[in-house]
């Protein structure tokens, strides 16, 4: 069942640097949930400061920040974005997307999509 809370703070994360993850929107605070709980996370946060350039479909440059920066316990180091599944189609969801996979797979990490819905 999707969580209806927007932002917010998660407090006392037990994987995370920080004593307070902030948190966008309902599917976020149910990802952390999820990544406190499995047992292959071992560190994750939002407050990574990663930044991903990509071109809108209108020929514009922006910098695209992921939801989250995930390390396993076996070190490999990973993106998730949380979005909606009537997002998915979208071009410029399209192109930062693209762009978030060729820059991690730059880095030997994996870029992972977590849609949700409505």
């Amino acid at each position: 069942m999707p969580v209806n809370t927007h932002y917010g703070d998660f407090e006392s994360p037990k994987k995370s640097p920080y004593s307070i993850e902030r948190y966008d929107y309902g599917w976020e605070l149910e990802h952390m949930r999820f990544l406190e709980k499995d047992k292959t996370v071992a560190k994750w946060t939002k407050n990574h400061g990663i930044e991903i350039p990509y071109v809108t479909e209108n020929g514009n440059i922006r910098k695209y920040r992921p939801d989250f920066l995930i390390e396993r316990s076996d070190g490999m180091k990973e993106i998730h974005e949380i979005k909606g599944r009537h997002f998915l189609e979208n071009p410029d969801t399209l192109r930062k997307r693209e762009a978030a996979e060729n820059w991690c797979k730059r880095r030997g990490m994996r870029f992972i999509l977590v849609s949700k819905e409505k």
